[in-house]
């Protein structure tokens, strides 16, 4: 800072002016930062939340992660996301060296685990949570993670005050929890969907529960090659699941739901 003037009218004022140093850009930024903090013996952890590859920063940010990992400085990249977005981000070819990243996904939980996080986490929140909300828990976040996250947020909501969260605070959740799903998850899948996608899953809503590929190519009057082009990308995308050779189903919760309204 420089003084840069002096008022003595009736009140004493002082004038100052602010030259930051030149910042640079975010590469040299980073650059400095990572420096300072491996002098230390210190590692940087970025973490990424809601992978959106449309974003041109996020292209950046990985860009110049990779100058990073090529200078051998201590750093490291968690990126998490909808599996649609996370295999569009690694399908750019600016970024195609991510595809040599260790990838996890994340599958369906087990209704029993499913139910111990849920007691375990409101417990330790001072609270506790009766029989009857648990099984309504469970039964509607299907094993799906995110979904887990926001039965249980909304379940909680309802009556923070009260000591016992009951089967009625989870209905009422629930069905919160569903509109956030359908929002934030469903429309985001859908509007990633192509036409040749969406053929297939309304071919699907034929069938109570799994389909065949056979029985999906003589609907469509396809060849089986271009069902299993589209049952790929599916896959891929997290919309459905194999359940065995030649058998696939709904893997989104609510998905088929979703898709029945819309037809």
């Amino acid at each position: 800072a420089r003084l840069t003037g002096v008022n003595l009218s009736q009140l004493v004022g002082l004038e100052w002016t602010y030259e930051p140093e030149s910042a640079g850009n975010w590469r040299t930024r980073m650059n400095r930062l990572i420096t300072k903090l491996n002098l230390q013996d210190v590692g940087l952890l970025i973490t990424v939340d809601e992978v959106n590859p449309e974003l041109d920063e996020m292209i950046q940010l990985a860009s110049v992660y990779q100058h990073f990992v090529g200078e051998d400085r201590k750093v490291a990249l968690l990126m998490a996301g909808l599996p649609g977005k996370v295999l569009s981000l690694l399908r750019n070819e600016s970024v195609s060296f991510l595809r040599r990243s260790c990838q996890h996904r994340l599958g369906r939980i087990a209704g029993g685990e499913i139910e111990n996080a849920l007691r375990i986490t409101v417990e330790e929140g001072g609270r506790a949570v009766d029989a009857q909300a648990v099984e309504l828990a469970v039964e509607a976040i299907e094993g799906f993670p995110y979904m887990m996250q926001l039965v249980g947020h909304r379940m909680w909501s309802q009556h923070p005050d009260r000591l016992i969260i009951t089967g009625d605070d989870a209905r009422a959740g629930i069905s919160m929890a569903r509109r956030d799903f359908a929002e934030r998850v469903l429309d985001a899948t859908y509007y990633d969907l192509s036409r040749g996608d969406i053929r297939l899953l309304e071919a699907m809503l034929q069938d109570p529960r799994e389909s065949r590929l056979a029985d999906l190519a003589a609907r469509l009057g396809e060849g089986s090659n271009y069902v299993s082009t589209y049952k790929r990308r599916l896959v891929e995308q997290g919309v459905i699941t194999e359940l065995g050779r030649g058998v696939v189903a709904f893997a989104l919760p609510g998905f088929r739901d979703y898709l029945c309204e819309r037809v």
